[in-house]
């Protein structure tokens, strides 16, 4: 069991196991606690998996985020968290005093590099340059990148601000490298997810296993959709997994609304430590986002050879170019390549060995740290 240590908030910490690094990352205090929140994002999965495995690497690592308690900190598994606010408080901060917060965690964190990705826009970068730290932003999602995509104002002019003040901008894609050049002006360096590949299981799928989605209920998701496809594929046995989102009542409406599906199971959030057999048993993983970045639930789906059917997204283009499944573009061939992978088993389990491939080869933890250490040194 995690031991937790509060300390007061200017307590200092002596000690230096290396280059110091602090994440900015205001909504991941749910995973460094393994907490169940009904919250998980894919920025925050990033940020988490990557400082744990930077700490094996002798990196003294700590994380600015909102928490369970007033201004505090922490240790979680020999990850420093400074909590500057309750989570459930946090929208009802002001921006000064959330930029007060904020800046005075990152004054006690003391750290030689600050990584930010989304949360306190335009704070962290201000501070860096201020403070002559190295500020390193990450972007995981299109729409930072795309000035086609609706964002608030406030949103908009920090990233504008960040990536004119980072020191080093890394991106996802080379899509999100080329739209970060064409909107910004500013190169980026491209570094691919990162995740912990698990062993290989032999698991063998029954007629009952399902067609699985994966994400947080809210509109960007399109979650609506899912429900759709259930009641078009009659066939097909379907879950949908997923935590509120900034919006309950789209929460409440499709929970409500998969009640009346009878082939469709509304499961509702589960931990990120615990999903895993989900994926285990599903047949197919289908996406209906607007848009992404590169989603983590990729990623999970081609570990456990399932491949994946995306209406709208395929960073770079690798579902196609791999064969790890397929991208639709519309509903009705999305509703047609689910009932296809269904209808074929070969084709399921061969697009589902070339996930498995592809993950091994691109996205094992072990080997894209170093690309990170690289940059951090």
């Amino acid at each position: 069991m995690t031991q937790i240590i509060y300390q007061t908030f200017y307590e200092s910490e002596g000690g230096n196991l290396g280059k110091k690094i602090c994440f900015v990352s205001p909504n991941s205090y749910p995973l460094l606690a393994e907490m169940s929140t009904g919250f998980i994002g894919g920025a925050e999965v990033q940020q988490v998996l990557l400082a744990k495995e930077l700490i094996k690497h002798c990196f003294e690592i700590s994380f600015i985020t909102y928490g369970s308690r007033r201004i505090t900190i922490e240790y979680l598994e020999n990850i420093k968290v400074f909590t500057v606010y309750p989570a459930d408080e946090a929208s009802r901060l002001s921006l000064p005093l959330k930029m007060w917060r904020f800046l005075k965690a990152m004054r006690h964190a003391d750290a030689d590099i600050y990584f930010h990705e989304a949360g306190a826009y335009g704070i962290v970068s201000l501070f860096c340059r201020l403070a002559r730290k190295i500020f390193v932003r990450y972007v995981a999602s299109d729409a930072d990148v795309d000035k086609r995509q609706r964002l608030s104002f406030r949103q908009r002019f920090g990233d504008w601000l960040d990536f004119k003040l980072a020191n080093i901008v890394i991106v996802q894609t080379e899509y999100q490298r080329k739209m970060l050049a064409g909107s910004f002006g500013r190169e980026g360096l491209v570094i691919k997810n990162v995740f912990p590949i698990i062993e290989r299981k032999m698991v063998r799928r029954s007629n009952n296993s399902t067609v699985l989605w994966v994400a947080m209920i809210k509109d960007v998701k399109q979650p609506e959709l899912f429900l759709k496809l259930a009641q078009d594929v009659p066939e097909g046995n379907f879950q949908m997994i997923g935590g509120v989102g900034d919006d309950p009542q789209l929460y409440n409406k499709i929970a409500e609304a998969s009640a009346a599906i009878l082939n469709l199971e509304f499961v509702g959030f589960v931990p990120f430590n615990e999903v895993d057999q989900y994926f285990e048993q599903a047949l197919i993983l289908v996406n209906t986002s607007e848009y992404e970045g590169f989603s983590n639930t990729f990623i999970q789906a081609w570990q456990q050879c399932v491949p994946v059917v995306s209406l709208n997204t395929d960073p770079d283009e690798v579902i196609c170019n791999h064969r790890l499944g397929f991208h639709s573009r519309s509903f009705e061939q999305l509703v047609h390549d689910v009932r296809t992978l269904l209808g074929n088993d070969h084709l399921r389990e061969e697009m589902g060995r070339n996930g498995r491939q592809y993950v091994e080869m691109e996205h094992d933890i072990h080997s894209v740290v170093r690309k990170y250490i690289q940059v951090f040194n």
